[in-house]
């Protein structure tokens, strides 16, 4: 989120004792998933900034306050499996992708009932507004380049449209005035705002299952990428070697999974890791709305 926040009436960003206290609420859902996966022996390792949190600091990055894992995609199908089941129990709900109902986005999200953390882009809808983790499923790709480049450009334009009829069907005011504060993002809304319109004949739901169906693939073939990472479908590809089998590494006092090769995996996101970016640089978290309950 942009310096921009600092000039609305609707964005704060949380104090310290706030985002203290959020850390420990995400990693207390964080033990509970993996308390489930490590009781049915599923794969599962820290993604993103999180694993770069526990390379670099064994914990949470001091200036972010999210956690994300990705699994292989039959074990993150076996894990959405177990949650339809209530395995996890009653204090969680959760979205994914799916044939029967929408959800926030193009991968499962995991949220603490009875908790506050609303960001802008979630003030307009009917989803969980809880505190929560994200899980990213890892899929095999197609084994030639040209296959990758195609995959990639279709699944990436999918994404987009998804992205862009979110802002539709769930137009939100304080997001529209947000955007309208620099020229770039309000370019940017304005795109997403005519997109989402002309491919308005079917639903954010649809668009994500279209998606989700299009980049899933749980065969155990060489390459494994990341469709729903930061990078979008073609910037995390590597060998599986490179995920798996994992290692440990410790996050907060707690033994975790980590990619096996986490210098290739972290150099290919953060270039030189283990340095710490400048100041203004460093993501920070605005909320509408905090409560942990």
């Amino acid at each position: 989120m942009s310096e921009l926040s600092h000039k609305t009436h609707f964005l704060r960003e949380l104090t310290e004792e706030e985002s203290k206290a959020l850390k420990q609420a995400i990693l207390n859902i964080y033990k509970d998933v993996a308390k489930l996966c490590d009781k049915q022996g599923l794969t599962y390792m820290m993604s993103g900034g999180t694993c770069l949190g526990a390379i670099r600091h064994q914990g949470f990055i001091p200036w972010d306050d999210d956690l994300d894992i990705m699994m292989p995609r039959k074990d993150y199908d076996q894990l959405i499996q177990l949650l339809e089941a209530g395995e996890l129990g009653e204090k969680y709900e959760f979205t994914y992708p799916n044939a029967k109902k929408d959800a926030n986005t193009v991968f499962l999200k995991i949220f603490r009932k009875g908790t506050k953390d609303v960001e802008i882009a979630n003030v307009n809808t009917p989803f969980p507004k809880g505190v929560y983790i994200d899980v990213f499923a890892i899929d095999c790709v197609p084994q030639s380049n040209l296959g990758k480049k195609v995959k990639g450009f279709v699944a990436n334009v999918i994404q987009y449209i998804a992205i862009a009829r979110l802002y539709t069907q769930y137009n939100s005011p304080l997001l529209k005035e947000y955007m309208s504060m620099d020229p770039q993002l309000k370019k940017r809304y304005i795109v997403k705002r005519i997109l989402g319109t002309l491919t308005s004949f079917a639903s954010h739901a649809k668009w994500i299952y279209w998606f989700e169906k299009f980049v899933a693939c749980s065969m155990e073939d060489r390459e494994w990428g990341i469709p729903t990472g930061r990078k979008y479908y073609n910037g995390e590809i590597f060998d599986k070697s490179v995920f798996v089998p994992v290692k440990k590494a410790i996050f907060e006092g707690e033994e975790v999974n980590v990619p096996n090769e986490t210098h290739i995996y972290l150099t290919n996101l953060y270039k030189n890791y283990m340095e710490l970016p400048p100041v203004e640089k460093r993501e920070r978290h605005f909320i509408c709305e905090f409560d942990l309950g």
